[in-house]
C-alpha cells in the first residue's frame, strides 16, 4: 500500500468544531460564534487548524499500520486558507520516499471540494526494523 492509494478525508461540520472548542478549551469565536464569525472576512466560522489535519493522520496511519504516530515522526505544514462548516477535506500525497533507515516521508496537501489547497507540507515516519 502506498500513501497516494489511502482514501483519507474529513467532512467538517459546526458541531464538530463546537466538540472539538470543549477539548481543546479553544472558545475564539471565530470558531464557535456564527453572529460573530459573519461579520469577519471568512463570513462564518471556521475550523481550528487540527481538525483539517486529520486526513494526514488518517493516512499515515494506515500506512504504517499503526493507530498513532510513532516517537520521531515529524511534520511541517503551512496553512493556505481556512476550512469551514461544510468542507470536505482529502488528502493528495506525493509517492512516498524511504529512506535507508527506512523512514517513509511523503508531500501531502489537504484540499477541499472546490480543489483548493487548505495545507500543505512533509510528514517523515520512522518505520521500527
Amino acid at each position: 500500500m502506498t500513501i497516494q492509494d489511502i482514501p483519507a478525508r474529513i467532512s467538517i461540520s459546526q458541531p464538530m468544531i463546537d466538540a472539538y472548542a470543549r477539548l481543546s478549551g479553544d472558545f475564539n469565536p471565530l470558531h464557535v460564534d456564527p453572529a460573530i464569525a459573519a461579520a469577519t472576512p471568512f463570513g462564518g466560522t471556521i475550523a481550528h487548524g487540527c481538525i483539517p489535519m486529520e486526513p494526514i493522520f488518517q493516512a499515515a496511519q494506515a500506512l504504517i499500520g499503526k493507530p498513532v504516530m510513532p516517537p520521531g515522526s515529524t511534520m511541517s505544514l503551512r496553512y493556505l486558507r481556512p476550512s469551514q462548516p461544510g468542507d470536505t477535506i482529502h488528502l493528495e500525497a506525493q509517492p512516498e520516499e524511504v529512506a535507508t533507515d527506512g523512514a517513509r516521508a511523503f508531500a501531502f496537501a489537504c484540499v477541499n471540494q472546490r480543489g483548493e489547497k487548505v495545507i500543505e507540507g512533509r510528514c517523515t515516519i520512522p518505520v521500527a526494523p
